[in-house]
């Protein structure tokens, strides 16, 4: 099922920083600035809030997840507003979610702790990316390709909520 929300925030993308730098062209035209090339991520952990989790490295939001391995796909943000902070109860689109505007940039399956953080561009659109969803060749599921990063997981059904 694929389920699509706008909004009338604005956002605009980013350019790498140098010139010949490696560059993810499908991340690349986000709302949300990403740069450079995803990286699969098995042990970065961060406290957020008193609570510790699995989190992307900083400065990286979750772009997928295989909960099974406990390995994220992450993609570096172009820049960021404010620091990460932790949600314990945030729901939209039928799932545990950041708050509006914010991106997940660590999970806590177990205790359904969501790290999320501002990035420094507006969220322009949201959708649900649903069982089976996406998938890389991880294989893992994953955002839809166009710049997308994790806002919401329910882990039980195989959905995320994808922002950009």
């Amino acid at each position: 099922m694929f389920l699509a929300a706008v909004t009338m925030l604005a956002g605009c993308g980013a350019a790498p920083e140098e010139e010949g730098a490696e560059f993810d062209v499908e991340v690349a035209e986000s709302s949300l600035s990403f740069t450079g090339v995803p990286l699969y991520d098995a042990g970065t952990r961060c406290t957020v809030g008193g609570s510790t989790m699995h989190c992307c490295p900083t400065g990286y939001a979750m772009i997928g997840a295989h909960l099974g391995s406990d390995v994220y796909k992450c993609a570096k943000l172009s820049s960021t507003s404010g620091s990460r902070f932790l949600d314990v109860g945030t729901t939209r689109n039928g799932m545990h979610a950041c708050p509006y505007g914010s991106v997940m940039v660590g999970l806590h399956v177990g205790n359904n702790h969501l790290a999320c953080q501002s990035p420094g561009t507006g969220v322009v659109f949201e959708t649900v990316d649903g069982s089976p969803g996406t998938s890389d060749t991880y294989p893992m599921h994953v955002c839809l390709a166009g710049g997308y990063a994790m806002s919401g997981i329910n882990a039980g059904s195989n959905l995320f909520t994808c922002a950009r």
